[in-house]
């Protein structure tokens, strides 16, 4: 399960989220504190030096072992250091040290474009079921997946044949109300993960023409209250970050539309269990009679 590092840097490089990451668990150290986490994926191992920092007992990294050296040298040979713990190898074939059996925590930078593909949803859920204490808790737990019709020049692309891109769109080139597709928390979803599903509609904003949909999500997780946190959006009304946006250009024609007017849509996403890169998207869109 190593994990790219051109994305760890992009990670790291993105100061906003390091941010929001970082004033969480800070303002919830009570969630990590005397506690065994397992970082599914160690991305940028960000979430593994914070853990640390919160007072977690112990800290084992799964995934990127690159990042974990990294971790290792900025964590130096204080008692921080011992804390920290990777493991190698496939997820599915690794056993806890010690005998241990269970982890309290699971953290993981697990997002991928359009939420699942280069994701790591499938080994979280895989983490979770072996590993995590019942009620355990999972940062960052909670996406919301939205879809959303979008005005673009197709001819301003190098390469006309391209169905799928990512990128960033901005307000402007928006012509249809958001609607949201999927609200996932990884503490309870039982779906059949290969295979995502939504129907959708929405509304016209404006006169226009729709050649694409875009696909953007938003991240949440628990804090120490109870309360369901937002992190992070990637919508065209939020800051950039390190995740692009996902836009599904139409097959036929641009779609003609009309204020007011509602479109009605499905979107469907096959994934391999461990081979969440392999993501196939299916979009069909038609106009409500």
């Amino acid at each position: 399960m190593e994990d790219s590092w051109n994305m760890s840097e992009l990670m790291l490089s993105d100061v906003l989220v390091s941010n929001v990451y970082n004033q969480f668990f800070h303002q919830n150290q009570n969630l990590f504190k005397d506690k065994i986490v397992l970082d599914v994926g160690c991305r940028s191992g960000l979430l593994s030096i914070l853990a640390v920092e919160a007072g977690a007992v112990k800290v084992f990294a799964i995934g990127n072992m690159r990042s974990a050296k990294c971790i290792a040298k900025v964590l130096g040979n204080g008692e921080r250091a011992e804390i920290f713990e990777p493991l190698n190898g496939c997820i599915t074939q690794i056993i806890l040290p010690c005998g241990l059996r269970k982890v309290d925590i699971i953290v993981s930078e697990w997002m991928g474009h359009a939420l699942f593909a280069d994701s790591l949803f499938c080994q979280v859920l895989y983490a979770r079921d072996k590993w995590l204490i019942k009620n355990g808790f999972i940062f960052p737990s909670v996406a919301n997946l939205y879809i959303q019709g979008i005005s673009l020049n197709r001819e301003l692309l190098v390469d006309k044949n391209v169905l799928i891109m990512e990128d960033y769109v901005n307000r402007q080139s928006l012509i249809t109300e958001k609607c949201l597709l999927k609200s996932i928390d990884l503490t309870s979803i039982k779906d059949d993960i290969e295979f995502q599903k939504a129907d959708f509609k929405m509304k016209a904003l404006r006169n226009g023409t729709m050649s694409a949909c875009l696909l953007y999500f938003d991240i949440c997780a628990t804090n120490g209250k109870g309360q369901l946190q937002k992190l992070f959006s990637i919508g065209p009304e939020a800051p950039k970050t390190y995740m692009m946006q996902t836009i599904l250009f139409l097959k036929e024609d641009a779609l003609v539309v009309a204020e007011q007017q509602i479109l009605f849509g499905r979107l469907s996403m096959i994934l391999g269990y461990f081979a969440p890169r392999g993501v196939e998207f299916s979009l069909g869109i038609w106009l409500a009679k």
